[in-house]
Parts: structure tokens; sequence; C-alpha cells
């Protein structure tokens, strides 16, 4: 090995003359910042373990039941929305005896505080009480009927194990209109709207949705879903027949899109143009979601009864 002229090697004693010193430095070094590290409150805070924080199996959360189906013999498969953990599964063992802890509180229709421990395939309920019961709503049929409805719209929305406090909140926000008596049609019209919004698609009614083009009071209007809302005539689409919007379904469209709670709870609309209006966002819902509702028949089913 040839040496750099003018410059004296020390060997360290102990060791092979040919070892450097400059290359154990470097060993010795990386110890002097090890202990560095250890002594600094940063990095002591920081912890600079190798091995991560176990994540906790059992856990706690709000929680409000999408929806459930019996299993086994006294088991139930519950669908849960969480604010934090998104939509996740979980089974209620022995729910359905009658002694069991658990008994009613895993209900729908009201905000829960569920503990649970992580299982391979479910969650496992463990205990749970009830936050806030919307009583109410459920002496509606219609109102449960339309409870139903939005929870499948949730239910659809969101992927397992994705946080979901957008969504939790707006569902929770729905059952809470329902159960204070507003009109269940202009709850439902409501959540579909700031679904849409939620999810990244909402619909276009200031503008053509093909051209871009302002749309003015004077012209004809056409509800596309598939172009993403609204188009004037001066666009080619399907005809006025299959897909015509009124200027006064516009407006209530637009009413869902920018006033509060308290002003579309106060507005007088036709019922003609309110039907034109629930037509269509569930069918924009429906394009969205890439399938329709299948609540939506028991919903018409009872809504017919009523009337």
């Amino acid at each position: 090995m040839e040496l750099v002229p003018g410059r004296e090697e020390t060997p360290v004693r102990g060791t092979h003359p040919h070892r450097r010193l400059s290359v154990l430095s470097l060993f010795a070094g990386d110890r002097i910042t090890r202990r560095r590290r250890a002594r600094n409150p940063r990095f002591a805070a920081a912890g600079c373990y190798r091995a991560s924080v176990p994540i906790p199996r059992r856990y706690t959360t709000d929680a409000i039941v999408l929806s459930r189906f019996d299993f086994g013999e006294a088991d139930r498969i519950l669908t849960l929305i969480t604010p934090g953990g998104g939509k996740l599964k979980a089974i209620a063992k022995g729910i359905r005896r009658p002694t069991s802890r658990l008994g009613g509180s895993l209900e729908p229709f009201a905000e829960l505080q569920v503990s649970l421990a992580r299982g391979r395939t479910f969650e496992v309920v463990t205990q749970v009480s009830v936050g806030h019961a919307w009583l109410r709503l459920r002496d509606s049929l219609e109102g449960a009927a339309t409870a139903w409805y939005l929870a499948e719209l949730a239910d659809r929305s969101l992927e397992e194990q994705t946080p979901a406090e957008p969504l939790y909140g707006l569902l929770r926000r729905a059952y809470e209109l329902l159960d204070a008596g507003m009109a269940a049609g202009r709850v439902a019209r409501w959540y579909e709207m700031h679904l849409a919004d939620e999810l990244g698609v909402r619909p276009e009614v200031d503008r053509c949705a093909e051209c871009d083009r302002m749309l003015e009071p004077d012209g004809r209007f056409r509800w596309v879903p598939q172009l993403g809302g609204v188009i004037c005539d001066r666009c080619p689409g399907p005809s006025y027949d299959r897909s015509g919007l009124s200027l006064e379904a516009l407006k209530l469209l637009k009413a869902y899109q920018r006033l509060d709670v308290a002003g579309i709870a106060s507005l007088r609309v036709a019922a003609t143009t309110e039907r034109e209006v629930e037509a269509g966002l569930r069918e924009f819902i429906g394009h969205a979601l890439e399938r329709n509702a299948k609540s939506l028949a028991f919903l018409d089913e009872v809504r017919a009864g009523v009337s």
C-alpha cells in the first residue's frame, strides 16, 4: 500500500501496523455520535428505536351501523362507519342470545361508542354504549327508510379501513335532521348533493358541463349525469324528451348546493319540481357509484303507502 508523501501514519497500539488510525476513527466517531444522540433529549423523546410501536389490540371509537346480518347461531356481522378508521366489519358474538351483554345497543340510527378488539377477519365487539339515539327518526316509517338509503350510499362510497371523517359527519348530520322532523325528501336531496361533493363529482349547475358557457335563464337545459350535470341547448347530447330539465328544477339544484339547512327546509317548491330534482339526483348518484341503491325500492314502496 503506497503512503501519501509528507504524511506520517501513526500505527495504533495492539493492531497491525498497516491498519490506519483514520479508518478506526470512523468507527470511533460512530460510537461518539450514538452516545451524543442518547444524551440528546430530542433523540431520546423520538426513541430512535428500530422496532416500531405495536398497534393496540383493543380500541374504542364512535360508530354508526351501516348494515348488519345474522351469522351462525347467535352472532351478527356489522358494517360500521367510524371517523378515523372509516368503514370496517365487526362481529358481535352471541348478541342474539337473550343473555347477551350487548343486547339491543348495536342498532342502526344511533351514534355508538364501540370497544373493539382486532381480529384476523373481523373486528370483535367487546363493549358498546349509545352516544346519541335518534329515537324520533324511527317513529316515521319514511324517515327510517330514508335513513337506510343514506346509510347504503355511505357504505358504497367508502373503501374499508380508509379515514372517513367528512362522510361520517355528513351521515350524522342527516340523521339529526331526520330526527328533528325535516322533510325526509329534502334531507335525502341535501345529503346526495353533499355526498357528490365529498366524492369529488359535484354536479355542474351554473355552467354548461360541455362548453363551459354560463347557463342563461331563458335557455333550455338538459340533465346529463354522464357528462357531469347540466348542458345547454347549443351542445349536442340526449334529446329534451329524455333529459330535459326545467328552470325551476335548475334553481332547486342550485339551492341544494348553496343554501344552508334552514334555507332548504323553508323552501316553497311545487311537488312536480321536487320529483324532477329527486329523479335527477338519484340518477346522478347512481351513475357516480356505478349502480342504484337497493334500498330505493323499499323507500319508494313506503312513500307510496304513506301518500
